[in-house]
């Protein structure tokens, strides 16, 4: 069984949210065949839960993009909630990557929220290729921790981050993903881009494991540690998080 599960839409600000592809699978579906499916479908996260592991406290979680297999994923691990719940009448209590990762799924105010680990970062000065990349003053830059992991920005508030052009050729050459941080001064709400080319993805529409990374940087310039995320994506979403010591809340 398969189906389109959305998450982080708000209809106020018409934010039409993040969705991803859920599959339902019996045992003995191959890697292989997971991403054959995964390439013909048109949402960013193909999702896959094993129908024998479905109704248990912890079950096993794999996601793919059209051309690779995806480390971790927040909006498809709680859209793949919001569907069990909805299909089945009940989600596991913690998903499991193939890594080992666990991501905690807890229900409050009728609602289903993800938790999952914060992803530290440090202050380092810009890659070449983001400079290139950006067409406006670069802020501050930091890189995580986990090698191949992430690189996020902060831009300066010239131009809406939406309408910003970000060229994709220059980061074809940097292991990493890409978030381009902006804060509107006025409104104080802070805006994101996900970008991974050198993974295959130009511009990812639909991220939830940026939160992660966001975060704990927010909290860094601002003491922060709950609001609102926006993505300034083509259909945009609208994130809303608390970050406690270890973790991000997300829903």
């Amino acid at each position: 069984m398969a189906q389109q599960q959305t998450v982080f839409a708000h209809s106020n600000t018409k934010k039409a949210g993040s969705s991803a592809l859920i599959v339902l699978h019996q045992p003995g579906l191959s890697a292989y065949m997971m991403q054959q499916i995964a390439r013909t479908s048109q949402q960013s996260a193909t999702v896959f839960i094993n129908v024998r592991y479905s109704t248990q406290v912890l079950c096993p979680i794999r996601w793919f993009n059209q051309n690779n297999e995806i480390k971790r994923c927040g909006h498809g691990t709680l859209a793949a909630a919001l569907f069990l719940q909805q299909y089945q009448g009940y989600c596991p209590r913690q998903f499991i990557s193939l890594s080992g990762e666990t991501f905690k799924i807890t229900y409050k105010l009728k609602q289903l929220r993800l938790s999952m680990a914060k992803i530290a970062s440090k202050e380092v000065a810009p890659h070449k290729a983001v400079v290139k990349a950006i067409d406006s003053a670069i802020l501050r830059s930091y890189a995580s921790a986990e090698e191949g992991g992430y690189t996020t920005i902060v831009v300066d508030e010239s131009q809406p981050l939406c309408t910003r052009s970000i060229l994709i050729k220059p980061l074809l050459s940097v292991a990493t993903a890409l978030i381009v941080l902006q804060q509107d001064s006025k409104t104080q709400q802070w805006y994101f881009r996900y970008f991974a080319p050198y993974y295959g993805i130009d511009e990812d529409q639909a991220t939830g494991s940026a939160v992660s990374i966001i975060t704990p940087i927010i909290k860094q310039l601002t003491k922060q540690t709950n609001g609102a995320l926006i993505q300034a994506s083509k259909n945009g979403a609208r994130l809303n998080y608390h970050l406690a010591c270890q973790s991000v809340l997300l829903y």
